[in-house]
């Protein structure tokens, strides 16, 4: 359906730049419209279907964090038991590495998105909105909202995208310190660890 989908979503901005090259004709429209529905209609089961499981996820949130938590905090201990093994200097070395690699994207979220990040999907309603507003004749959209409407599309994934990859950054940090308070812990009492 995803291929479908962007095959639709081609097919629907094609007639747009056909049109900068080409006399403009009834066809073209025809094609943005069409290609515009098969997106639509590509998207939808795939939307519905995961608002339906993010509804039953927040019904049933308590239990199934309480089950992800149990599940996860063996893990923990067993990621936690190997890396207390390494050397201090190691951990100390890799947690200075993800600092680091931490503040630089986290600066480069803040230069890219600003407070873009802070307004979740509304960049993407925004766009939504921008070509649904001219619905019923693309052709006659400016290219400022075009190119306003796919910069928020892609500005939303990219600031998403880098989002997901600081929340693993941060994990990975606090396994790492909490791996060298262990070794600490072990080495003024052994009987503790």
């Amino acid at each position: 359906m995803n291929g479908v989908a962007a095959a639709g979503a081609l097919f629907g901005l094609m007639p747009y730049f056909l049109a900068k090259w080409l006399e403009p004709a009834q066809w073209m429209v025809y094609m943005a419209k069409g290609g515009l529905i098969t997106l639509a209609v590509a998207v939808l089961p795939g939307f519905l279907r995961n608002c339906g499981v993010m509804g039953l996820q927040f019904w049933h949130w308590r239990l199934e964090q309480a089950k992800q938590l149990d599940h996860e905090r063996a893990y923990v201990a067993s990621i936690l038991a190997w890396l207390a093994k390494l050397p201090a200097t190691e951990l100390a070395q890799s947690e200075r590495v993800a600092r680091l690699h931490l503040g630089q994207l986290t600066a480069k979220i803040g230069l890219l998105a600003g407070g873009v990040e802070k307004l979740g999907l509304l960049p993407v309603f925004v766009s939504g909105f921008l070509f649904v507003r001219q619905w019923k004749d693309l052709l006659a959209m400016p290219g400022w909202q075009m190119a306003l409407g796919v910069f928020l599309l892609l500005l939303y994934v990219i600031v998403t995208t880098a989002n997901l990859m600081r929340i693993r950054l941060q994990l990975y940090q606090s396994l790492l310190i909490e791996a060298r308070a262990m070794q600490d812990r072990s080495q003024t009492d052994p009987g503790m660890c």
